[in-house]
């Protein structure tokens, strides 16, 4: 298992970066933003298939854990998890699966409703520390701006800087002015 890399970024992509690590570049599938030629430090789940070898990192190791969680239910494979990860931060999920919110899940893209219902199910009680310290989540903004086109990774940076006591209708004209920025 490679429990995480550090290095420069060598290059940045849209699903991830490349990190050089002692003269090696890893493309490191992550949700993460980094600068080209900054240091980073990315703890790392390794997923080998048939086919493929993929890295996905994190920056906590506890956004790493919650990876590996989600990976645990069936029908959960790395790109719907990653899919989530980029969509909602992780409070966020796991107030969502705590409090049984299948709908917030299922609005990520490739996240049907009884995929959604399964990851509520077999996850409520193993997500209660990712869950403690959060506030509700803003489903149905996120909701409403991938109605309207916007990409997962735009979404998730905008989430965490608009008022969720304002009504959705100014929450989504706040969202619609920041992503014109």
């Amino acid at each position: 298992m490679i429990y995480q890399i550090r290095g420069i970024v060598a290059a940045v992509e849209e699903k991830g970066v490349v990190l050089d690590a002692g003269g090696i570049g890893y493309f490191i599938y992550t949700t993460e933003s980094f600068m080209l030629g900054s240091e980073a430090l990315l703890y790392t789940h390794f997923i080998v298939k048939e086919d493929s070898q993929e890295l996905y990192g994190f920056s906590t190791v506890g956004a790493r854990n919650f990876f590996g969680l989600l990976l645990g239910v069936s029908g959960i494979g790395p790109r719907s998890a990653f899919a989530m990860l980029s969509l909602y931060p992780i409070g966020t999920l796991a107030y969502a699966i705590q409090s049984g919110d299948a709908k917030t899940i299922s609005s990520v893209p490739g996240i049907g409703k009884k995929t959604a219902e399964k990851v509520v199910i077999d996850l409520t009680d193993k997500v209660a520390l990712f869950a403690a310290s959060t506030t509700a989540p803003k489903s149905d903004l996120a909701e409403a701006l991938i109605s309207l086109g916007y990409k997962d990774t735009a979404i998730r940076d905008i989430l965490q800087s608009i008022d969720s006591d304002l009504p959705i209708q100014k929450q989504i004209t706040q969202a619609l002015q920041l992503l014109q920025k």
